[in-house]
């Protein structure tokens, strides 16, 4: 190789190099420090971070930003420095009012409402003559929900299922739901028999459950689960626009097993005497509602309330899940094995390993149900349990409180 060619070669090694050096140190900044934190009026902002960081703020910045903000939440910025000489990343410091939970752990019956009829997907019809058509085929998608037929409210697969078979002879107008964008599509039923059509669609409507009520709060609102409500075809959140909270009766448990995830074995009893609540919202960091009168005299007077314990102000260590197992609600002590100060997923902030012995007995772990019981540290909540590891039923994952209290 010539001389100028080295140097070329060189010159091109040392470009590459710095470029690889920014993407990097761009990459480590947003791993180890964390886009936002939250404090409490009155107490110092504290970033937790591996890197060697210092952070600064001007008091007129912090005065003028909640002075000026509107919003529900106060906040201001720091500067974050590495070494406390390069400067990293603005940090969003949000200034909530200290708020105390009651942390329940008792198990509990959902019935979600959907927002329309769920579509899991189109298939094949057979017609009155023997003919096989996909009259849906490539008009309907998965994961699209069907609000209305023929300009009439759908909210049942059953009421879908009367309304096609009403309309079927002509062309029928779904109106459709796909990602957030309301569209209107023309569908041509198949005869299946007399006065009998059908349009190719498997859908579903409600679902139902059984998790773990995480809190209530001096208001009345409650928190559950950590995490969203799941379509078990499609992996989706379920688009509800309301729901019902029941007691649940929990009469057994299938203990977990190395790449075999247990589960608590119980009933709901749909009746108005056993609801506790309507559920308002489901997110991805679990469901949210109001409680009734039965709820809120059930917990109320029964448990001490506790105070929030922020992300930062979390240790590795000795913690307790509070859950309801054998008909008794009881607390029980896990180790928090890691805490992800980053916070890239909401719902699994902390990483948890089951030490109790007692609980270890009853369920090998975490099992199904469970996700929601509250996890508590120092005389404080600090999230819930949201995940189970499948080869290691031992561990899982919890969801800081915080990210339940923004939803």
């Amino acid at each position: 190789m010539s001389r100028k060619g080295y140097r070329r070669l060189l010159l091109a090694f040392f470009v590459f190099s710095i470029i690889f050096a920014v993407f990097f140190v761009r990459y480590l900044f947003d791993k180890e420090i964390p886009d936002e934190v939250k404090v409490f009026y009155g107490e110092d902002v504290v970033i937790k971070s591996e890197l060697p960081i210092s952070y600064s703020i001007s008091q007129n910045e912090k005065e003028v930003s909640i002075l000026n903000n509107t919003s529900k939440e106060n906040y201001y910025y720091v500067q974050t420095k590495l070494f406390g000489v390069i400067p990293a990343k603005k940090v969003k410091v949000q200034v909530l009012e200290n708020v105390k939970l009651i942390p329940c752990g008792c198990q509990i019956g959902i019935y979600l409402h959907t927002k329309g009829v769920l579509v899991i997907d189109t298939d094949e019809v057979k017609d009155i003559n023997g003919n096989v058509l996909s009259p849906a085929k490539n008009i309907i998608m998965p994961d699209d929900y069907i609000i209305a037929l023929n300009d009439i409210t759908v909210s049942t697969k059953s009421q879908l299922i009367f309304l096609i078979n009403k309309y079927g002879k002509e062309d029928i107008v779904l109106k459709v739901r796909r990602n957030n964008e309301i569209i209107s599509v023309k569908v041509k039923p198949v005869s299946t028999g007399v006065n009998e059509y059908k349009a190719g669609i498997w859908v579903r409507d409600d679902s139902q459950g059984i998790g773990t009520l995480t809190y209530i709060d001096e208001n009345g609102n409650f928190g559950g689960l950590g995490h969203g409500i799941n379509d078990i075809d499609t992996g989706k959140l379920l688009d509800s626009k309301n729901g019902i909270l029941y007691s649940a009766n929990i009469w057994g448990i299938n203990k977990g097993e190395e790449g075999t995830p247990g589960g608590l074995l119980g009933s709901i009893e749909y009746e108005k005497d056993n609801e506790l609540g309507e559920i308002t919202r489901n997110s991805d960091c679990g469901i949210f509602g109001i409680g009734n009168s039965t709820l809120l005299k059930e917990y109320s007077g029964k448990y001490e309330s506790m105070e929030v314990c922020l992300r930062q102000d979390i240790k590795r260590g000795t913690a307790y899940i509070r859950t309801a197992l054998d008909g008794e609600v009881k607390d029980y002590e896990i180790r928090i094995i890691n805490v992800d100060y980053s916070n890239e997923i909401k719902n699994k902030g902390m990483e948890i390993q089951i030490t109790d012995i007692e609980l270890l007995k009853l369920t090998n772990g975490i099992v199904q149900g469970m996700s929601g019981s509250p996890i508590l540290q120092n005389g404080r909540i600090v999230g819930a349990v949201t995940h189970v590891l499948v080869n290691d039923p031992t561990r899982g994952y919890g969801i800081f409180i915080e990210n339940m209290l923004e939803h």
